[in-house]
């Protein structure tokens, strides 16, 4: 009896131990059966998906880094600005010590109205002779006719001594006047020729000084230039970025100060060759950036690059030396961003992103 009961009992959980076994083998069926019909639609998706469209995770958000260079030497006076601190376009950056600009601006201006007096010196001058050479040809004209009168008195004088009504003395006499009176005529005509070239030099003159006045204008104009590059202003809105200045810090010219970066951005996405085919100018794209989760851009191709990128780097390929390998080549490609304000205001220039382009 006691037998029979322990077959009983085993022949039972045989039973059960077979039913769990079938039960487990159940979920484990209906489980890879669900992974394999997941894998299978995914596949065919994947496989969907990138028959119709374009991929690529070699791509950047760009944006102006501009490099802010002293045009001058000097130490800088202020710094007044911070570390990534926005600024609008011509706000005043940095200010370098212009003492010494100022006094070479000063010693410009004094030189201009030095050139300017003597300009005035030289146009009353050329007055002065002209107005001497006036009154000289004045006079000629009463040494003319003292010599025309002392001529007829010669030539009366000679008739009346060949009549014998004259003494000869009288005769030498008027004659000594004639020869004086010739000779103070052409001594008159020697004078306006002599202030007529003195009146000719003085005005020649004239167009110098102005020559002088406007060359120490323009060298007033440059001392006021380099004036103006002791104050550093921001070229357009953007961010300020590392700061390394401080006050009393000397600055060569040519000098890096510091960088900003632009407002504007961009995305350049670098496509293969093969997918080129399929971008076009105006073509709408999805953008996925790495640091965001979950949030989608929408942007438009503006342009293809003429080149790839490698034909633009410093040491481009020479594929006629050396062994030849095959590479495939990547053409830059600009993407405009359509959402603006604060959807991309998180974006910085080089953060990883992907875009998605569907075929058309």
């Amino acid at each position: 009896m006691k037998n029979r009961l322990k077959d009983i009992k085993f022949m039972v959980k045989i039973k059960n131990e077979t039913q769990s076994n079938k039960t487990f083998h159940i979920i484990i069926t209906i489980i890879a059966s669900v992974l394999v019909i997941s894998g299978v639609i995914l596949g065919i998706w994947f496989y969907v998906f990138n028959r119709n469209h374009e991929e690529t995770n070699d791509a950047q958000v760009e944006q102006y880094v501009t490099p802010i260079m002293s045009r001058i030497t000097g130490y800088v006076q202020e710094v007044r600005f911070n570390e990534n601190q926005f600024v609008h376009k011509g706000d005043t950056l940095v200010v370098i010590d212009n003492r010494e600009y100022q006094s070479k601006l000063n010693v410009a201006f004094a030189d201009v109205q030095n050139a300017k007096q003597n300009s005035v010196v030289a146009e009353k001058n050329a007055i002065n002779t002209a107005s001497a050479t006036a009154i000289n040809e004045a006079q000629l004209e009463g040494a003319k006719s003292n010599l025309w009168k002392t001529k007829l008195e010669f030539e009366r004088y000679k008739a009346l001594v060949k009549e014998e009504a004259a003494t000869s003395q009288q005769l030498e006499k008027v004659k000594a006047d004639y020869e004086s009176a010739q000779a103070h005529f052409q001594e008159m005509k020697s004078r306006i020729h002599s202030s007529s070239l003195s009146t000719s030099v003085a005005e020649a003159n004239v167009p110098t000084t102005q020559t002088n006045i406007a060359s120490k204008q323009a060298a007033a104009d440059n001392a006021a230039l380099f004036l103006s590059y002791t104050i550093i202003t921001a070229p357009y809105d953007g961010w300020v970025g590392k700061r390394t200045l401080q006050p009393g810090q000397m600055v060569k010219e040519g000098q890096s100060l510091l960088s900003i970066v632009s407002k504007e951005k961009w995305i350049t996405a670098n496509f293969k060759e093969t997918q080129l085919q399929y971008l076009t100018v105006g073509q709408e794209v999805e953008i996925k950036a790495d640091a965001i989760n979950d949030k989608t851009f929408l942007g438009t191709i503006a342009s293809l690059s003429p080149a790839s990128g490698a034909r633009f780097s410093l040491l481009p390929p020479d594929n006629a030396t050396g062994n030849f390998v095959k590479i495939e080549q990547r053409i830059p490609v600009r993407i405009q961003l359509k959402d603006k304000g604060q959807q991309t205001d998180f974006l910085r220039a080089g953060m990883n992103i992907t875009v998605v382009a569907a075929h058309k």
